[in-house]
């Protein structure tokens, strides 16, 4: 038994394993990251799981998009080969002396992929049952293995076709001596020709890692014996020519990955958002690869340096390829300074604004069934496909209940990323058709399209490999990244319906046809919030005591319609705003505007996830109107995830304290829900009892629910079920019930 245990030890597949563990850290750390993403320890909140166990292809999950998955998980597979036999085959001399060693050292290196895949197969009969049933275990474990197979088949093809043995170099293959130096004491001893090849190791010893038994093709183990007794140069040139092969492929996928990128506008050839996953660590397994094997000890700092290099070059003019809003012009750039915003917020163009804006409610009043109706704000949170579905659930659903009441007594709709893009699309709706009441199911599809697949592959084909595309939009030119893919996809979505500029919805806005919406990204530069709107909007820069007291106070938002006018502000496409609304980070890129110095616009939600703090300020700049013309304010707060858990004990280690070092500080929408219920407070003391009301629609998982809805741009069937169920709650039902009697 001890020798059966011993022999297992000095196989060569845990004999590689164990070298994987001691030298190969970077790239072993890209297989933990894809594990915990599939297993949901990582990203859980923004569905990254999902990406893996219900990946999506042409609209929908099923065998095809397994297969899509598995052909790219075996091209990372393949990947990981490819660089670990780049950097260990030469510890290995006898694997020159057998017929295809490539595909044997394949063989011997499949515990940690195989372990891998059977993880993957877990997994997914863990997942289906819960949510599409057995078909869909069949089907994803089916499409998965053959898609696995195929990639694995072809890459075997090549290798076959090109690889050489000790055959090609010596006209025949003999049997080597079962022997090698049996002395310990003899260990330097190499009767052979020639340079030693490798690490300075193999000229010490044949077998360094004292190898006994490998897996052949026929997986059946087979003894090493020694090749001490060729030639040294041949063996280098074997594993050489081997490595060639192995560099060649590697750039052939790089080629193939950038003609993807080239056809990305075609649906057929976007790539489920997992296996975009997948090729993405492919590549960062090859760079890794390439740079150890060619720099050995020096590949750490070198991949530090080159991040250090890439990041240099990137902010350099000639390189700076941030990412740009549709339709405005940035061949000037508009000056921002406080005195600059000092200047927006002048007392002649405040009383313009209000003036106007006045002219706009008193034009809603004017369509409302009783002199002094209730006023409605919507307020949208963010949280990507889940709050777009259940905004629009909630929004058309009440509409349809109240008799068309809803967006008849909305003057202003507000919120963040999500949200926005569902209200966004169902005030556009309600603008277009006269029967608002058709196409409710239509809409719920639209809005819950799936975005992310379209994003995630341009960041691997054209992102990294055409940087510099151009795309024209209007009468601009932009650069082509996945900001712009995002918006496509949105647009294709939705009918192209909100790919039209800003200005577009001055008048219907200015007649009252539609409520006002006030789009607010966040400014990275110095944490303002822009208010993107057609009309003049500055009463909103600062709160309205600064104009009405000695306070000094500063504007803490920025008019964008204002500060980039000579940018042809009123040309900014609806759907870029709305995606700038939406730029959460790392999944889509930050929005540069055409300013100096220059600032970047992200999610609103870093500032306002909820659409709260901008109804407060309108409310309290409108306040006076809103008290002669108006019964109160109904604030209807339309949000997901929004409810907060107690936490646990808070107990945690030093380690895990360093990762987490600023405590409250790091729990922005924790924060904003304490503060914004301050200003609700506020709105409620200044228009008087009886004149506020709020309602809100929290969507919120259960617990208990073993598939959480997530935050992602990807949403599952179950997922879009869950949502939709949650309007049926008894407790909300009441609440509806007694929006729907206020607004009669």
């Amino acid at each position: 038994m001890r020798t059966f245990l011993h022999n297992v030890y000095r196989s060569f597949p845990i004999q590689l394993l164990l070298l994987h563990l001691r030298t190969n850290t970077l790239l072993l750390t890209l297989w933990l990251l894809l594990l915990f993403m599939m297993a949901g320890l990582l990203g859980p909140r923004l569905g990254l799981q999902y990406l893996f166990l219900d990946p999506e292809y042409l609209g929908e999950t099923g065998y095809f998009s397994f297969l899509i998955v598995g052909v790219a998980f075996g091209f990372f597979t393949m990947s990981w080969n490819l660089s670990t036999y780049l950097l260990l085959g030469g510890y290995f001399n006898f694997l020159a002396s057998l017929t295809r060693p490539f595909l044997k050292f394949c063989i011997n290196n499949a515990l940690l992929p195989l372990a891998f895949l059977l993880t993957y197969w877990v997994l997914l009969l863990r997942f289906h049952p819960l949510g599409e049933g057995a078909g869909a275990q069949v089907q994803g474990i089916t499409g998965l293995t053959i898609g696995l197979a195929l990639s694995l088949f072809l890459y075997s093809i090549y290798f076959n076709l090109t690889n050489r043995d000790i055959a090609y170099y010596t006209g025949y293959r003999e049997p080597p001596p079962n022997k090698g130096p049996s002395d310990p004491a003899e260990k330097f001893y190499r009767p052979v020709r020639g340079t030693p090849l490798g690490p300075q190791i193999v000229n010490q010893y044949d077998n360094p890692f004292q190898v006994r038994f490998y897996l052949n093709t026929r997986l059946r183990l087979q003894r090493v014996r020694s090749v001490a007794h060729y030639d040294t140069a041949i063996l280098r040139n074997i594993f050489r020519q081997n490595h060639v092969n192995a560099l060649i492929l590697q750039f052939a996928s790089i080629m193939i990955l950038v003609i993807l990128g080239l056809m990305i506008d075609w649906p057929t050839f976007q790539l489920p958002a997992g296996a975009s996953f997948f090729i993405l660590f492919s590549l960062f397994v090859s760079i890794v690869g390439a740079v150890s094997y060619w720099f050995a000890n020096w590949r750490l700092p070198l991949l530090i340096l080159m991040l250090v290099g890439v990041n240099f070059l990137t902010s350099t003019p000639f390189f700076d390829h941030g990412n740009q809003a549709y339709g405005l012009n940035y061949d000037t750039n508009a000056p921002y300074t406080l005195d600059t915003l000092y200047g927006l917020y002048h007392p002649d163009t405040l009383r313009t604004d209000i003036d106007r804006t006045t002219a706009i409610l008193d034009r809603w009043r004017a369509k409302q069934p009783t002199g002094k109706p209730k006023l409605v704000i919507l307020c949208a949170s963010g949280g990507g496909l889940t709050a777009s579905l259940w905004a629009t659930h909630l929004a058309q659903s009440i509409q349809e209940c109240s008799g068309g009441r809803l967006l008849e007594s909305t003057a202003l709709i507000t919120g963040a990323s999500g949200g926005m893009l569902g209200l966004a699309y169902v005030r556009e709706q309600y603008l277009r058709e006269a029967s608002f009441r058709q196409d409710n199911f239509r809409r719920l599809e639209d809005v819950s399209n799936d975005l992310l697949n379209p994003v995630a592959f341009s960041i691997v084909s054209n992102d990294i490999f055409l940087p510099f595309r151009r795309v024209r939009v209007g009468n601009q030119t932009y650069r082509r990244d996945r900001g712009y893919a995002f918006e496509r996809a949105y647009n294709t979505a939705t009918g192209f319906q909100l790919d039209r500029p800003i200005a577009a919805y001055r008048d219907p806005e200015a007649t009252a046809e539609i409520p006002l919406l006030f789009v607010t990204p966040s400014i990275v530069e110095d944490g303002r919030r822009m208010v993107i709107s057609p009309q003049g909007v500055s009463y909103m820069m600062a709160p309205p005591v600064t104009r009405r007291s000695d306070v000094p106070l500063g504007p803490d938002m920025v008019d964008f319609g204002r500060l980039l006018a000579r940018q042809e502000a009123d040309s900014l496409r609806m759907s870029s705003a709305l995606r700038a609304n939406a730029s959460y980070p790392y999944v889509l890129p930050q929005v540069s505007l055409p300013t100096e110095p220059l600032i970047r616009l992200m999610d609103a939600g870093y500032r306002d996830n909820y659409g709260i703090t901008s109804a407060v300020r309108f409310i309290h700049v409108f306040e006076d109107w809103i008290a002669a013309n108006t019964s109160g304010v109904v604030l209807v707060q339309i949000s997901a995830f929004r409810d907060q858990l107690i936490p646990d004990d808070g107990r945690r280690g030093v380690i895990s304290g360093l990762f987490s070092p600023l405590g409250v500080a790091g729990n922005i929408l924790g924060l904003q829900i304490l503060d914004q219920e301050e200003l609700l407070a506020g709105v409620y003391r200044s228009l008087g009892p009886g004149k506020f009301q709020l309602f809100r629609f929290n969507y919120q998982p259960r617990e208990d629910d073993p598939l959480r809805t997530s935050v992602s741009l990807h949403m599952t069937d179950f997922e879009r079920t869950q949502v939709l169920r949650a309007f049926d709650d008894p407790l909300l039902q009441q609440q509806v019930d007694r929006l729907i009697t206020l607004l009669h």
